[in-house]
C-alpha cells in the first residue's frame, strides 16, 4: 500500500495565512509584553512586602531584606547609612533590656542579653566588606562587649552566667580579628596603640571577676601588624607579614 500523500495546502489558505500572520506576530508580541507587566508588577509587589516586613514599630529592623541591602550597598555613603542604623539598632534593644531587667527588678542573664547583641553579628560583618566599614564595624562590636559590660551581674561569680559571657566575648573576638585585617588593609590613619590600650583597660577590669580572655586574638593581630610596621622594609627572609 503505498504512502499517504499530504497535498500542499491550496492558495486560498495560504493568502489567509500570509494575510493574518502579522496581526498573529503582533498579538504575540502584545501577550509577552503582558507577560514581561506581570513579572515587573510581581516583582514591584515583592519588594512592597519585604519594605513593610522590614519596619516595625519603632523604625527600620536591623535585618535588612537582601535585595534592599543590595541596593543599599552600592550606594556612596553606604557605610556610614548602615553604622547610623545599626548602631541605633544596638543602642534601642540595649535600653529595651535594661528597661525589662529594671521592670523585673531582677537581672537578665548574660546568655539572654548576649543572645540579643549576637544577632547584629552578621550585619556588622557585612560593614567591614563596604568601603570604610570596618572603621565603624570596629567601634560597634566594642560597643556589643560593652553593652553587656554595662548589664551588670560581674560580681554573682554564677558559673553559667560567667559561661555565658565567655562564650560572647569568644564570638566577638572572632568577628572582630576580620574586621581587623580589613580595617588594616584600608591603611587609614589609625591609632592602633590607643585601640589596644582601650581593650586591654577593659580587660584587666573584667580579670577581676574571672572573666578572661577579652579580645585576646583581636589583641594578638593588632600587635602583630604595629610589629611588623614599625620593622620597616626589612628582606623578606627575615620578616614576613603577619597571619591571620
Amino acid at each position: 500500500m503505498s504512502p499517504k500523500v499530504e497535498s500542499a495546502p491550496d492558495l486560498l489558505t495560504r493568502a489567509f495565512n500570509e494575510a493574518v500572520r502579522p496581526f498573529s506576530d503582533k498579538i504575540e508580541q502584545l501577550e509577552q509584553q503582558v507577560a514581561d507587566l506581570q513579572a515587573w508588577v510581581q516583582q514591584l509587589e515583592n519588594e512592597r512586602l519585604e519594605v513593610h516586613s522590614w519596619i516595625d514599630k519603632r523604625g527600620l529592623r536591623p535585618d535588612v531584606p537582601p535585595s534592599i541591602a543590595k541596593i543599599m550597598d552600592a550606594q556612596p555613603d553606604a557605610a556610614a547609612t548602615l553604622n547610623a542604623q545599626l548602631d541605633r539598632k544596638i543602642t534601642i534593644v540595649n535600653f529595651d533590656l535594661h528597661r525589662l531587667q529594671d521592670d523585673l527588678n531582677d537581672s537578665i542573664s548574660s546568655s539572654h542579653f548576649a543572645s540579643a547583641m549576637t544577632k547584629f553579628l552578621p550585619d556588622i560583618s557585612r560593614l567591614s566588606t563596604l568601603t570604610t566599614g570596618p572603621r565603624f564595624a570596629f567601634d560597634l562590636i566594642l560597643k556589643l562587649g560593652g553593652n553587656l559590660n554595662s548589664h551588670g551581674g560581674l560580681d554573682t561569680n554564677d558559673a553559667s552566667d560567667l559561661a555565658a559571657r565567655r562564650d560572647f566575648y569568644s564570638k566577638l573576638d572572632a568577628a572582630m580579628v576580620e574586621v581587623v585585617r580589613r580595617r588594616f588593609q584600608e591603611n587609614e590613619e589609625w591609632p592602633v596603640a590607643r585601640e589596644i590600650k582601650r581593650i586591654e583597660k577593659t580587660a584587666a577590669y573584667l580579670r577581676n571577676f574571672g572573666i578572661e580572655p577579652y579580645f585576646p586574638s583581636t589583641l594578638d593581630a593588632m600587635r602583630r601588624e604595629v610589629d611588623f610596621r614599625q620593622a620597616g622594609p626589612v628582606p623578606p627572609q627575615a620578616h614576613s607579614p603577619p597571619r591571620y
